[in-house]
């Protein structure tokens, strides 16, 4: 692993990419990692020391504005970090739901785990092209099967309240070899939208420790926390002014949406054209 961090130092890891191993023979990037290819029944591997990671890497996340789907779009009841209340780590994100609410693959991938673990409840893990793995606990019901491949925005199973969980809420965690980082640094929940296309990860920022003294923990994702209420306020609406050249898949992909998002926002829309205002949010 260590040779392999070496040579993927600063190197971007793209949705599809492929690395031709030296033998001449073709894999997917992700086996560069993950050497058990698709097995393994754990979410995480336990003492896993940091330096089985890169010392850094760029990840791009998506290709095109259908690479992405928010999983769940609502607010943050949960963020990630130190819990003084059960003097543990959270190592993902509580995002506010009512059982039986559709939780959808945040981009495309297969999937590695389905079934009921332990305080997860029911759980799904997708692991996706460019390494990085994602996590759907909780859920009243998983709608997948191991090694299904499923896209981006495809329901992987119905919110609910399964496992460790004082009420309904989807826990969702972002993983890079088996070890967590902030969601928020992908996630915008401002906006619902995708945070970057590029990700720079170093060995900085996996895991959590306990808060020393009286100062409380720094996270580097911005923190994008609105207090729960019973219903989320709609958010404002945007508008994008289309450029000389533009046409609605790259408007979509400006915004971190898709044409079928901006033809249901502006179903009277006919031709873009230099000027003409369209509806992203």
């Amino acid at each position: 692993m260590a040779a392999t961090a070496s040579l993927l130092k600063g190197q971007v890891l793209t949705p599809g990419m492929k690395h031709y191993d030296g033998d001449g023979s073709e894999v997917m990037l992700w086996q560069l990692f993950y050497h058990d290819g698709l097995a393994g029944s754990n979410v995480r591997v336990r003492n896993m020391p940091l330096d089985s990671l890169p010392d850094e890497i760029n990840i791009r996340l998506v290709k095109d504005s259908n690479d992405f789907h928010f999983p769940m779009r609502n607010i943050i009841t949960s963020p990630y970090g130190w819990r003084d209340r059960w003097n543990r780590p959270h190592r993902g994100v509580d995002i506010l739901l009512r059982t039986g609410d559709p939780v959808r693959a945040c981009f495309t991938g297969v999937v590695r785990i389905a079934r009921p673990m332990g305080g997860y409840g029911n759980c799904v893990v997708l692991r996706h092209e460019n390494g990085l793995e994602t996590l759907y606990a909780h859920m009243s019901k998983i709608l997948v099967k191991p090694r299904q491949v499923v896209k981006a925005g495809d329901v992987v199973g119905l919110g609910g309240s399964t496992g460790h969980s004082t009420g309904p809420h989807l826990h969702f965690e972002v993983r890079f070899v088996y070890e967590p980082f902030d969601p928020e640094w992908l996630l915008d929940f401002k906006t619902f939208s995708l945070r970057t296309r590029r990700l720079h990860l170093d060995k900085t920022y996996f895991g959590i420790s306990r808060p020393k003294g009286k100062k409380p923990p720094i996270f580097k994702a911005d923190k994008s926390i609105i207090k729960e209420r019973p219903v989320r306020q709609q958010p404002k609406e945007v508008y994008h002014t289309a450029k000389r050249g533009e046409t609605l898949d790259l408007i979509a992909m400006q915004h971190s949406t898709t044409v079928a998002r901006l033809k249901e926002l502006n179903p009277k829309l006919k031709k873009i054209k230099e000027g003409t205002r369209v509806r992203v949010r």
